[in-house]
């Protein structure tokens, strides 16, 4: 996928375009348990010199690699006529019967190709590819690595992971690959990358495990290996193999100030792969896991003003009515710390975690409450698309002693203000007028719009209240307050910094 600026440094999904390319944007992950054994692969000999040989392996595993060809049609720039006809006169040649009829220039559409690469992974015929190679095609072909060609069929993509599963007429004994089951890459392992970049079929590269757990993508469930083995354009879907020819990884984006590699590429997880192939071969479509809540990370400041001793997990912001979440009794303010038996260190994790279990999964939450850790068992749901929520700073002055000590300017909600920043009548609180750059408010997420609901768990009905409440705190000798925020549909928790320093 080609960076608005080729100045600096971009993310580039490695799906590489034809003769007449066009590129193509990020996709989706595949691939499934093996159905027959695969060869068990030995790590390369060492030599009498002590050097390595990656020969006996790429021998072996090269011929379940495969070109993915795909074509398709791209809206292209209206030319006009004038400037069609300078063309026509400077460069075309109106005797020359396989010169473009000036229809081709304005008709709006072209015939692109463009390729990436795959692997065979039983033998049915499934092969796994990214889903941002075959995104939108018309015709897909699948090229082997002895030049013979077949048509493939898309089985599944699931763009959130940059996977898809073709299907093809597989020949008798076609090689293919497993992924490894129990991968734990360390970074330093030894890898190879095996791929068509550029159309340049069967080419393979080595190098280590730079880096694990790298994101690179929005609202994507998986964290990315980083290996520093060269791939380029046209490397996308093809596979990462350990030194036991066991699949580690799906090469989908390099990083990179050019578009070529630079030694920064990322592959997507075995274990991703492997479960969101399984689900596309059987249902051509991947379903996840859904709580029904509004996450929120638990910074230092927030930990102090609900009592933990020390931050992590994932507070609940908000539960949303009729969600799986409300159903278990999860409430609002409650600070996951793990999920089916595994600690929860983020939001990003928490999302990974809960996406990978099937709707309908019982599982178990620890979570903080009221100063003491329990369980809770959640029935999951079915995940529905992520809702974002708009922000916006205003600054602002106020001689309020709010305004003064912790930058903030609020009012007590009325009809006007109600119409002027789309406050809902069910919606009780102080509606935030104002905040100071730079201060306690703004650090606590508060914004012109912000209707605080609660300080500490109790609700604030007036700005007397707010000051009375706040004044109470500084009287405990506390650090912070919890406050309980909406801005729009969403809700939402924030530590407010009582240190006036």
């Amino acid at each position: 996928m080609k960076s608005k600026n080729t100045s600096r440094p971009a993310f580039y999904a490695v799906a590489a375009a034809g003769a007449a390319a066009t590129a193509l944007g990020f996709a989706a992950l595949g691939s499934t348990a093996a159905t027959a054994q695969a060869p068990r692969l030995m790590a390369p000999p060492v030599s009498a010199d002590g050097t390595l040989s990656f020969a006996d392996l790429v021998e072996r595993v090269s011929p379940a690699v495969v070109s993915i060809l795909v074509e398709r049609e791209v809206e292209t720039p209206q030319i006009p006529d004038s400037l069609e006809q300078f063309f026509n006169f400077r460069f075309g040649n109106p005797s020359n019967p396989n010169a473009p009829a000036p229809d081709d220039f304005n008709n709006g559409v072209r015939r692109m190709e463009a390729q990436g690469s795959g692997f065979f992974i039983d033998t049915d015929g499934h092969i796994v590819t990214n889903n941002h190679v075959v995104e939108d095609a018309d015709n897909v072909r699948i090229r082997l690595a002895n030049g013979d060609e077949i048509s493939a069929e898309v089985v599944g993509t699931d763009p959130l992971t940059d996977l898809a599963v073709l299907k093809v007429d597989a020949r008798r004994n076609q090689p293919f690959v497993e992924f490894a089951d129990d991968v734990n890459l360390r970074v330093g392992d030894f890898v190879l990358a095996v791929g068509n970049p550029y159309g340049l079929n069967g080419t393979v590269t080595s190098g280590i495990v730079s880096a694990i757990g790298g994101s690179n993508r929005e609202n994507q469930y998986l964290d990315f290996i980083q290996i520093d083995a060269p791939i380029n354009r046209g490397n996308s879907g093809g596979p990462t193999f350990d030194l036991k020819g066991r699949v580690v990884g799906v090469n989908t984006a390099i990083f990179s100030p050019t578009g070529g590699s630079v030694g920064i590429g990322f592959a997507i997880p075995a274990r991703v792969a492997k479960e969101t192939v399984a689900q596309l071969i059987d249902n051509g479509a991947v379903t996840r896991g859904w709580l029904g809540i509004q996450l929120q990370e638990v910074t230092t400041e927030i930990a102090a003003a609900i009592g933990m001793k020390q931050s992590g997990g994932v507070l609940v912001a908000d539960v949303i009515d009729g969600t799986p979440a409300q159903k278990a009794g999860l409430r609002d303010g409650d600070v996951i710390l793990g999920i089916a038996g595994e600690e929860v260190r983020n939001s990003n994790e928490l999302s990974r975690r809960v996406a990978s279990f099937p709707p309908g999964r019982k599982i178990e939450l620890q979570i903080h409450r009221d100063g003491r850790t329990r369980d809770i068992d959640v029935t999951l749901g079915q995940r529905d698309d992520d809702q974002t929520a708009a922000a916006e700073d205003v600054p602002s002055n106020d001689n309020d002693s709010l305004a003064a000590d912790l930058g903030l300017r609020i009012a007590e909600l009325n009809q006007t203000l109600r119409q002027q920043y789309r406050v809902p009548d069910n919606v009780d609180g102080v509606i935030v007028t104002g905040v100071r750059p730079g201060s306690a408010a703004q650090d606590a997420g508060l914004q012109p719009g912000v209707v605080i609901l609660q300080v500490d768990g109790d609700p604030v009905t007036s700005g007397n209240d707010l000051r009375s409440k706040i004044r109470n705190a500084r009287q405990e000798d506390k650090d912070a307050v919890l406050l309980r925020m909406q801005f729009g549909a969403n809700r939402q928790y924030g530590a407010l910094s009582l240190d006036n320093e």
